[in-house]
């Protein structure tokens, strides 16, 4: 079993590594597209955003994400190429550091027994696997396909 303080750390990571990636960076940036069928850094942060309202519920058994945002964001989506359907980036980053926080106090306040607890009996899947899978495998995949565009947004002009 992990710990509420693995998950912790684990968010505080991917939260640094977003900073370094989109310091400097517009919301025009955030749409770039690459040549290759990928999503653009928008929607790649907005998914990590609609995502983390989604496990915060997992957490507190109330949050839940928007669902016009959760249709411009969430799994199987449309690609997104209009800024003007898109969340500003500042506005994603803003909510994604106050979901952070959101996150780290429910997490602190969570028994670690809660861990082990039945989220999905049909399947058996527990609180801390469902927070494995989003905190350690999803943020990690989708942060990690912040770089490539921060190089394209690089290779456009920014510095």
């Amino acid at each position: 079993m992990h710990s509420p303080t693995l998950y912790v750390n684990m968010l505080g990571t991917a939260n640094n590594y977003i900073k370094q990636k989109t310091e400097g960076l517009t919301h025009a940036d955030s749409m770039l597209q690459l040549p290759i069928p990928a999503n653009c850094m928008n929607w790649i942060l907005g998914h990590i955003m609609v995502y983390r309202e989604q496990y915060l519920g997992v957490i507190d058994g109330v949050t839940k994400p928007d669902e016009d945002e959760f249709a411009i964001y969430g799994f199987g989506s449309e690609p997104l190429t209009d800024p003007d359907k898109a969340i500003p980036l500042e506005t994603i980053l803003a909510r994604l550091d106050d979901l952070s926080d959101r996150v780290v106090a429910a997490l602190e306040k969570m028994p670690e027994s809660r861990l082990d607890e039945i989220l999905d009996e049909e399947r058996g899947v527990t609180v801390d696997q469902r927070l494995h899978f989003y905190l350690v495998f999803h943020e990690a995949f989708h942060v990690g396909q912040l770089e490539p565009l921060y190089e394209l947004a690089i290779a456009n002009g920014k510095n």
